[in-house]
This record gives C-alpha cells, sequence and structure tokens, in this order.
C-alpha cells in the first residue's frame, strides 16, 4: 500500500528562504518589493551556478571599469548559508554613527542569523535595458535610466567616512587635489 503525500508549495523566490518579506502574501509581489527580491534571488542563483555578478566600477581617472564580484563578497555570506537573512529596506546599523537622526532604510541589509549583525548595505537598481530612449538604436548605444534617490545618497556619503575612517590624513590629500570653493556646510533652508 502507497500513501501519496500532498505537498503544498510555498511561493518564493530562489535562495530568499530567511527574509522580512513574506511572499505568502500579495505585497511581497508587487513592483517596489521585486525590484529589489527579484535581483537578490538572482545573485543567489547565479551563486549556485558558480557565475559572477558583473560590477561596474570607476579607476583613478573616473573611468568605467566592468568587472566581476561574487555573490559571498556582495553579501559579506555565502547566500546558500543558513545563516543568511535578507532584510529589505532596512537600516544598516553600523552607519547610525554617522548621522543625526534616524538613518533611513536601504533596499538590502544582508544580516546573519545567528549574531543579528549587518553583513552588508546594498542598493539595487532593476532596469531594463534598452529603455524607450534607447531600443531604436544600435545594440552598442543602448542605455538605461538609474533613479538615484536620496536615501542612496546617505548611504553613499557614509560608506565614504566609513572607508576614512581613521585616515583623516589620507582623505585630506585626496580633497586638496580637487579644491572646492564652500562657505557653509550647513544645510540651506
Amino acid at each position: 500500500m502507497t500513501i501519496e503525500q500532498n505537498t503544498i508549495s510555498i511561493p518564493g523566490l530562489f535562495g530568499l528562504n530567511h527574509s522580512n518579506r513574506d511572499f505568502s502574501q500579495k505585497e511581497a509581489w508587487g513592483k517596489n518589493c521585486f525590484n529589489s527580491s527579484f535581483p537578490a534571488a538572482l545573485c543567489a542563483y547565479l551563486y549556485r551556478c558558480n557565475l559572477d555578478n558583473i560590477y561596474l566600477k570607476l579607476d583613478s581617472n573616473l573611468q568605467v571599469i566592468h568587472s566581476t564580484i561574487d555573490t559571498s563578497t556582495l553579501y559579506g555570506i555565502e547566500p546558500t548559508s543558513d545563516n543568511l537573512f535578507y532584510a529589505f529596506e532596512n537600516q544598516f546599523t553600523p552607519y547610525q554613527q554617522y548621522v543625526i537622526g534616524n538613518l533611513p532604510g536601504v533596499d538590502l541589509v544582508t544580516q546573519s542569523r545567528d549574531q543579528g549583525t549587518c553583513l552588508q548595505a546594498i542598493e539595487i537598481k532593476l532596469t531594463a535595458l534598452p529603455d524607450h530612449t534607447t531600443c531604436d538604436l544600435a545594440e552598442d548605444n543602448y542605455g538605461c535610466e538609474i533613479v538615484i534617490r536620496p536615501d542612496t545618497i546617505v548611504y553613499l556619503a557614509c560608506s565614504i567616512i566609513d572607508s576614512f575612517k581613521g585616515k583623516l590624513d589620507l582623505l585630506k590629500r585626496i580633497l586638496d587635489l580637487y579644491p572646492i570653493s564652500i562657505d557653509d556646510w550647513t544645510e540651506l533652508k
């Protein structure tokens, strides 16, 4: 005699086993949530397939360099680890020390479940290539719009501060290379 077991499929995305998003709820599949959840799951899938993510960065001449980054480096932990928690639209609390008031949320904060510590703050920009303005051009002229939110600027500033922590002389030398004339650093009203 064979007993058949009914299996229930639970909605989800690859690798996002521990998250503050409940993928059984309709709201987790809306545009704003999907735009960060899907790329996070895609990165986990790339890792499983032993593929790296495309990584764009600037060289010392401010030229774009095309390279790659492993998902475990990007997340600060292996994306297949049961210790990984995906905290979407959350604060990267190590940066709170640099902000007066409340630190805004970032698209994704990877956290270790056992320690509850933040590993990485990741801004995610899911874009279509080409977009409506470049789709009729030759492929080497394709482009896409990238929207930078004010919260992204806060995290960019905090990451710069964090990178130069304990290296103020180096920061001063770099800033001296590009003199700027700012008389008042307070916020304009």
